[in-house]
């Protein structure tokens, strides 16, 4: 029998080898197990069971880099050399009209926080008549964005944080940025055991 977990972050540290089966998808899951997934986040949402509570699972998007096998060196007199595939993703809570928990990338290399379209659209947000859209530059080309300040909730901690939501649908990422956060809080990574540390600051 499937063991009930404390949290919906350690059914996924339990059983992250079995999500390979769900690469490239979103999915919505709890402490015992996925409830909902498809590569549409849309589809995912709706398929998410009607008494579900609305803080009672996590969104996640599992891509395809976690699952591809890493590069093997075999030369003279050395071993094989293999990279660790671990992602520094952390449960945080984003809340304007509506309330979401998700799995975000905790990114030193972004600027700003990030969020789907999708996303926003779930949490509540929209766009006035008018608004100028902005760009910004990123590994994988340029994306389109409305900036806007949204409630986290961190361990425990809220705070509001200035967000890019972005307005194109091609990009599927989810990140937590420098700005506010990392003044908010000093952070540790520990890759060996696969854990992030949220320390926060004194005021």
């Amino acid at each position: 029998m499937e063991p009930e977990y404390p949290t919906a972050n350690d059914w996924y540290k339990a059983h992250r080898p079995e999500l390979k089966k769900y690469r490239g998808e979103w999915i919505a899951y709890t402490n015992k197990g996925v409830i909902s997934h498809d590569r549409d986040y849309r589809k995912m949402k709706d398929e998410i069971p009607a008494n579900t509570p609305k803080l009672g699972y996590v969104i996640d998007r599992i891509h395809e880099s976690e699952f591809i096998e890493p590069v093997k060196f075999y030369p003279v007199r050395m071993r094989s050399l293999k990279s660790h595939d671990w992602q520094p993703r952390y449960e945080v809570a984003l809340k304007v009209q509506n309330s979401e928990n998700v799995q975000i990338l905790v990114d030193s290399g972004a600027e700003l926080s990030l969020i789907t379209k999708k996303l926003g659209e779930d949490l509540g947000l929209s766009r006035t008549t008018g608004e100028v859209i902005s760009k910004a530059e990123g590994v994988g080309g340029s994306i389109e964005y409305l900036l806007r300040d949204i409630e986290m909730e961190l361990d425990g901690h809220i705070f509001t944080a200035p967000v890019a939501w972005a307005q194109t649908d091609f990009c599927q990422e989810v990140l937590l940025g420098r700005e506010v956060v990392f003044d908010l809080f000093d952070i540790e990574f520990k890759q060996a055991e696969e854990t992030i540390i949220f320390k926060r600051r004194s005021q």
